[in-house]
């Protein structure tokens, strides 16, 4: 299959469960990857393949939460590894990898395998629009339902991953997949733009006006495209003098990382 500009993309979803929220601190204790490919010219999903799914022992007894969350157990977890090469080799010729909630797995995915963090990533949650579409819903599972499907074993990665994959095939208001529209709207640039320097009590405007804390850059920050990221950057100095916007270009290599 080509990937690059040519006709055919192949595109990884993912999906992971694990211990807790923090990739620094928790681990990821199950992995499952299927393979998409996209014509890029029709716009349609012309092959799906059957989620690999992979299973890691963890370092501490699971959180009795995640147990009931995803139904596994430590006796599920026991003695078993991920193995790499297995695991690599599903992504080998993939141009990008899609989760629906990028942030989140690809913190833990990239983890475990750095390699993947050089591949461009997309959201299925954030960059599609499925308000357009008619769907009111955010979550795999309530989507899937809103489009007439259900989804047995919601919370294991296959599961997840395969009613991911289903719902990148579905076809969007235009008649494209939502795979399609996903990959145009994540492969463009946009610009973010951080509140740097923004007074404690400027918080609950900023959040109102829906920035994000980055606990890194320490500071409020928002994403567009540039015409509306300049108009923020006016709105951020009449908020506060305090507040000095700094800008920087967003692509999909680096904007769930």
């Amino acid at each position: 299959v080509s990937t690059g500009r040519e006709q055919l993309m192949t595109i990884a979803v993912v999906d992971c469960e694990t211990t807790g929220l923090d990739p620094d601190r928790d681990e990821m204790i199950e992995l499952a990857v299927s393979r998409i490919v996209l014509d890029r010219v029709s716009g349609k999903v012309v092959d799906i393949e059957e989620p690999g799914s992979w299973l890691n022992e963890p370092s501490a007894p699971l959180p009795t939460a995640i147990a009931q969350l995803t139904g596994l157990t430590d006796d599920d977890l026991v003695g078993q590894r991920f193995v790499d090469a297995d695991i690599l080799a599903a992504f080998e010729g993939v141009a990008l990898v899609v989760a629906h909630n990028a942030v989140f797995d690809r913190g833990f995915v990239t983890r475990c395998f750095p390699s993947l963090g050089k591949l461009p990533w997309a959201c299925s949650l954030r960059e599609i629009d499925w308000l357009a579409a008619g769907l009111g819903s955010r979550s795999v599972t309530a989507l899937l339902t809103e489009t007439g499907h259900f989804l047995p074993d919601a919370h294991r990665a296959a599961a997840d991953v395969w009613a991911t994959a289903c719902l990148l095939y579905l076809p969007d208001q235009t008649g494209r997949s939502f795979a399609a529209q996903l990959v145009e709207t994540a492969s463009r640039d946009t610009m973010r733009v951080f509140a740097t320097g923004a007074p404690f009590d400027c918080k609950d405007a900023l959040k109102a006006t829906g920035y994000r804390w980055s606990p890194t850059r320490k500071a409020w920050w928002t994403e567009g495209e540039a015409e509306a990221i300049a108009r923020q950057e006016i709105w951020l100095r009449s908020l506060s003098p305090k507040i000095e916007p700094v800008t920087s270009t967003v692509t999909w290599f680096d904007r769930h990382a």
